[in-house]
C-alpha cells in the first residue's frame, strides 16, 4: 500500500493488485492508533465477498463475487470493539462488465488494478458494543478531548 499524507488528518491510500482491502485497512488503523475515521474509495476488485445481513437470523449471508469488477462506490468507517480491536465497517457497490451491479457489506475484497482510498481521521475515539437484540456491534460511544457521547 502506498500512503500519501495529504493533511494531518487525511490520507490517500493506493492499494496494489492482489492486496486485500479489509486486512490492509485494519492494519493501517491499528498501526497508527486511529481512534475514528471515515473511509471512501473507488477502484477495481478481482474477487470479493460481500454480504447481506439477515436480521431474523442475526447473521450475514455471503455474496461471492468472482472475477474483475469496478468498485464504483465504497464507503465506511473505522472504530474500535469492546475488546480494543480495530473494526473497519465498509459497504461497496461493484460494477460488472455487463453494467449490472452488486452491493453489500464487505467481508473481503481483493484489489484488482488498483484501489484508491480517502481516509479522513476524526478526532477522538469511536467505540462499538454488541447489541443483543440486533446481533451486531453498533456504534456506542464517542470520546474526544474530555467530551463523551453515548
Amino acid at each position: 500500500m502506498q500512503i500519501f499524507e495529504v493533511a494531518g488528518d487525511r490520507f490517500l491510500l493506493r492499494m496494489s493488485l492482489g492486496e486485500e482491502l479489509m486486512a490492509s485497512m485494519r492494519e493501517f488503523i491499528d498501526d497508527r492508533n486511529i481512534g475514528a475515521a471515515v473511509i471512501r474509495g473507488l477502484g477495481a476488485s478481482q474477487k470479493a465477498t460481500l454480504a447481506y445481513y439477515l436480521m431474523d437470523e442475526q447473521r450475514y449471508d455471503p455474496i461471492p463475487v468472482e472475477g474483475f469488477t469496478e468498485v464504483v462506490s465504497l464507503i465506511g468507517n473505522a472504530s474500535w470493539t469492546a475488546d480494543d480491536q480495530p473494526l473497519v465497517h465498509i459497504h461497496a457497490g461493484l460494477g460488472r462488465p455487463d453494467g449490472s451491479m452488486v452491493g453489500g457489506h464487505v467481508l473481503e475484497l481483493v484489489t484488482g488494478a488498483t484501489m484508491e482510498i480517502d481516509l479522513e481521521v476524526l478526532p477522538g475515539r469511536l467505540s462499538r458494543k454488541l447489541d443483543e437484540q440486533i446481533g451486531l456491534p453498533l456504534l456506542d460511544r464517542y470520546q474526544c478531548s474530555g467530551i463523551t457521547g453515548t
